[in-house]
């Protein structure tokens, strides 16, 4: 056996671990962005079931449903990244576009999170005020949704987006790149954040 064709065949296994992480990241994005989908997707076509899980002042705009038929929109889109980069693999100047836009899901996403869930705790624990005074369960149910339900959805979802793009890269030093570029992007999202400036 010639060192060609033992190289060969030591490299073959690493390839399908990486085509097998890549399908698997693939497919958690767009399963995960779909089944946030579905509740905007009926709310955008006027169904009322749920809506105690938001806040009042937003469910009772009349822009609701145009809001709620965009977020279907991008909800879907999201989901379709994972599945462009896997199946265009090959197609190096859309996927580093993808990698980009999939950075840019990443770390809104991620901030998005984390900064709503410490703004949901703070105003749970009533150190924020919230409308109409001081967190009362009656009053303000969507809190507590937005706390275990709404914010964590995020979180994940950004760590899908980054686990993605993980997945897509080879090499521990393109890896250790992307993992920098995600932490630098969720800390400009939580600074901002913290300015008042909230991009998601």
């Amino acid at each position: 056996m010639t060192g060609i064709d033992s190289e060969l065949q030591e490299e073959k296994p690493s390839l399908r671990r990486s085509r097998r992480s890549l399908m698997w990241a693939a497919y958690a994005v767009f399963i995960w962005s779909l089944a946030y989908m579905i509740p905007h997707l009926y709310w955008s076509l006027g169904g009322t079931i749920g809506l105690s899980m938001v806040v009042s002042s937003a469910a009772n705009l009349p822009e609701w449903q145009l809001i709620n038929g965009i977020a279907s929109v991008l909800l879907t889109a999201a989901g379709c990244l994972g599945l462009a980069l896997l199946y265009l693999k090959k197609r190096k100047v859309q996927n580093w576009l993808l990698l980009i836009i999939i950075l840019g899901g990443c770390s809104l996403s991620i901030s998005h999170g984390m900064y709503g869930m410490i703004n949901r705790i703070l105003q749970w624990a009533g150190l924020i005020e919230l409308e109409g005074g001081s967190f009362t369960f009656s009053e303000h149910a969507y809190v507590l949704w937005d706390l275990f339900v709404f914010e964590p959805w995020f979180t994940i979802e950004g760590i899908l987006f980054g686990r993605l793009g993980w997945s897509y890269l080879s090499g521990p030093q393109p890896r250790r790149l992307w993992l920098i570029f995600c932490f630098l992007g969720v800390l400009v999202g939580l600074i901002t954040g913290l300015l008042g400036v909230r991009f998601a």
